[in-house]
């Protein structure tokens, strides 16, 4: 045991006294680490150094410590979630999601997001290059 958990524990002459104690600070730190996966869950922004798919799993992983921790979190707010996390180049399939009346699951949004973003990469890593040829013969009609 920590020296800090150590000191935070009253002398007890009893072990159930002790033990009780003990209990009581670790469930005030549940309550602190629930805060803290709500917060990361609601709050929860894209990096687009790591990709949608590794983003949905955080979120997802998210919700499932809150699972464990008796927070009940549907996977219908996860979704929700993620739609409003992401980026507007994901703006269609935003869209496309809350036009129909079938509702996606997280294994359907992540191959679906994960296709888009794939998608995505292959359309931007196509640039525009103008290369100019001057020949010796128009460049001196000018000068």
């Amino acid at each position: 045991m920590s020296e800090t958990l150590r000191g935070g524990i009253p002398a007890c002459d009893k072990a159930k006294d002790f033990l009780d104690s003990i209990g009581a600070k670790f469930k005030e730190s549940e309550k602190a680490e629930m805060g803290e996966l709500m917060m990361t869950l609601t709050s929860l922004k894209f990096d687009e150094g790591k990709g949608v798919k590794e983003h949905i799993l955080k979120l997802v992983d998210t919700a499932t410590k809150l699972k464990d921790l008796g927070v009940p979190v549907d996977d219908a707010f996860v979704v929700h979630m993620t739609l409003t996390s992401l980026p507007q180049s994901f703006d269609q399939l935003k869209i496309t999601y809350n036009t129909h009346k079938q509702k996606w699951s997280l294994d359907e949004l992540i191959s679906i997001y994960a296709q888009e973003e794939g998608k995505l990469k292959r359309n931007t890593n196509f640039g525009v290059v103008n290369l100019v040829h001057k020949s010796l013969e128009s460049a001196e009609m000018w000068e």
